[in-house]
């Protein structure tokens, strides 16, 4: 579960990271008039605000995930049991 959560994660991030990235001005002609930079900035914020919430959506997902595997019950099999007597595990070898 825990890879499995790896790469959802990693396949997230670049999707949230291209995701923004497409929304950033970085290779847009400059505007000539005020409406036209009011209208391509408001389009920029409208896809940021998106990419946000998606984030804190994920980022909401995680935990919930994290609590359910932390207060789920452990499922012990019987051959999983310690037994009783005999020498722990991780003994240092007797002299």
């Amino acid at each position: 579960m825990l890879k499995v959560m790896a790469v959802l994660r990693t396949i997230y991030l670049i999707f949230v990271i291209g995701y923004t990235f497409r929304a950033m001005p970085f290779f847009a002609s400059v505007s000539r008039t005020f409406d036209e930079q009011y209208a391509r900035c408001s389009a920029a914020v409208n896809l940021l605000t998106r990419a946000a919430w998606l984030a804190v959506g994920w980022i909401a997902l995680e935990t919930l995930i994290g609590w359910w595997m932390a207060t789920r019950t452990p499922k012990l099999h019987e051959k999983d049991l310690p037994k009783s007597g005999g020498e722990p595990p991780f003994a240092p070898p007797a002299r």
